[in-house]
């Protein structure tokens, strides 16, 4: 009879990929509540239950590494990623209860803005993610994690605008705190989608 040491698959790249789903769900939910200019109660907790899915994902992630001898990946790399991922949602989270917190007109032209290039960050996140385990799809994952640059670039673009007509227009020092906060946190979530295009370039980097 064989033995054989290998450990029972543990699939990381499916509950990586469930991860980037579920802030796929979290920025379009986002996205649909910014055009419609309110955070309402039910929208707030529909993006908080996304959040407290990616967090259970996370902790499920770090659970199976610690009772996983082989990897498909470096260890370091798979945390590095679920954690870096399940920031993403924390921030969309974030920018939720804050807007509804400030009572703030969300359906702002460059919120509007954000809100599409986030989508659209994590919906390219989410594509090299579902790849980033197929060696022969390395070229496509990089494609995508190059878009996710050019929208962070974009979001650059965007706060600079939004912050320069917040100076010139908005003359209630309070509303120009509100809204420079909200523009800020919406750009450092575009940095964060970027750092994990950064981390998994280095994965393919590592295993090309």
């Amino acid at each position: 009879m064989s033995i054989s040491f290998m450990p029972k698959e543990v699939k990381f790249f499916d509950y990586l990929n469930m991860q980037a789903e579920n802030i796929v769900k979290a920025a379009d939910c986002f996205k649909h509540a910014v055009k419609k200019g309110s955070f309402d109660e039910e929208t707030v907790k529909k993006i908080k239950n996304f959040e407290h899915e990616g967090d259970t994902l996370a902790h499920e992630i770090v659970d199976m590494l610690n009772r996983t001898f082989i990897t498909p990946i470096d260890r370091e790399d798979i945390y590095s990623l679920a954690n870096i991922l399940d920031d993403i949602i924390d921030m969309v989270n974030s920018m939720s209860g804050r807007i509804r917190l400030y009572k703030l007109d969300a359906s702002d032209d460059h919120m509007v803005q954000f809100a599409e290039t986030i989508d659209q960050s994590a919906q390219a996140l989410a594509n090299a993610v579902k790849h980033m385990h197929d060696t022969k799809r390395a070229r496509r994952v990089l494609d995508y994690c190059i878009e996710v640059n050019r929208l962070e670039n974009m979001g650059d673009q965007i706060r600079e605008k939004a912050i320069g007509r917040l100076f010139d227009t908005e003359k209630d020092p309070i509303m120009v705190i509100k809204w420079k906060e909200i523009y800020e946190a919406a750009e450092a979530t575009l940095d964060t989608c970027e750092h994990v295009a950064k981390v998994i370039e280095a994965i393919l980097v590592k295993h090309g």
